[in-house]
């Protein structure tokens, strides 16, 4: 008996080898979550740069944000790669900032339209109010001199700009395409090390482990699962 057991316990301690097909789906996948990490969080930033969110369709982001949900479910449940659940709780943790950036900037900025219309209603013209603004009436003391001077610049940087001046813009544009192809491709590159070299890292640490061959020709995925990841498909396709 106690051999027995010494052998189940050297057996389940024995190290699951990585096959080439593994392999490949780890690194795919880490490639694949660290493209959607680059692609949310730039807008993320955008948003807190423009203080808005008035691009973004709030319907749209819940209905994501339910895919979402049910997507880390059905992954959950049918016990899928450790990868395809990672990228699932990402897309609830991005999907739940959007849609908190959405609600605080539509609160806040509706809070500050209703200030400035009060402030527009207790600042009504009255009866002294000048009708004409400074600024007219110092375009006005300008005169005829100051509009002759203005065409006659504005004459001379049309002679400035000549054949030369067009020649150069023309391979300043060639210079920013090919420059732009160049920063296009390296941040693809830069993005599928960075995929490999976080699942390389993940791997060698221990945090990700080969999952074991299944003798049987692979478990069967259970149907509440399969239900829930095409609830999740129609609403990432809606």
């Amino acid at each position: 008996m106690p051999s027995l057991w010494s052998q189940v316990s050297m057996a389940s301690a024995e190290p699951v080898p990585l096959t080439t097909r593994e392999a490949a789906s780890g690194l795919l996948g880490s490639i694949s979550l660290t493209c959607w990490i680059f692609v949310l969080v730039p807008q993320l930033i955008e948003n807190y740069r423009n203080g808005n969110a008035e691009a973004i369709s709030l319907v749209f982001l819940a209905v994501w944000f339910v895919g979402d949900v049910t997507n880390l479910i059905g992954g959950l449940w049918a016990g899928l790669v450790p990868v395809i659940v990672a990228i699932a709780v990402y897309f609830c943790i991005a999907d739940g900032v959007l849609i908190g950036q959405c609600l605080y900037y539509k609160m806040r900025n509706s809070r500050l339209q209703a200030f400035h219309r009060r402030r527009s209603s207790v600042e009504t013209p009255d009866p002294t109010t000048p009708l004409l603004g400074r600024r007219f009436s110092d375009s006005l003391r300008e005169g005829p001199a100051s509009r002759r001077r203005s065409c006659s610049s504005q004459h001379r940087d049309g002679h400035a700009n000549g054949p030369d001046d067009t020649l150069a813009k023309i391979v300043e544009e060639n210079e920013v395409g090919r420059s732009a192809w160049v920063k296009n491709f390296s941040s693809v590159l830069a993005i599928c090390v960075i995929g490999m070299g976080g699942w390389t890292i993940a791997w060698q640490s221990g945090v990700w482990q080969p999952a074991p061959q299944e003798d049987a020709g692979g478990a069967e995925i259970a149907v509440g699962a399969q239900v829930v990841g095409y609830f999740s498909a129609i609403c990432y396709l809606g």
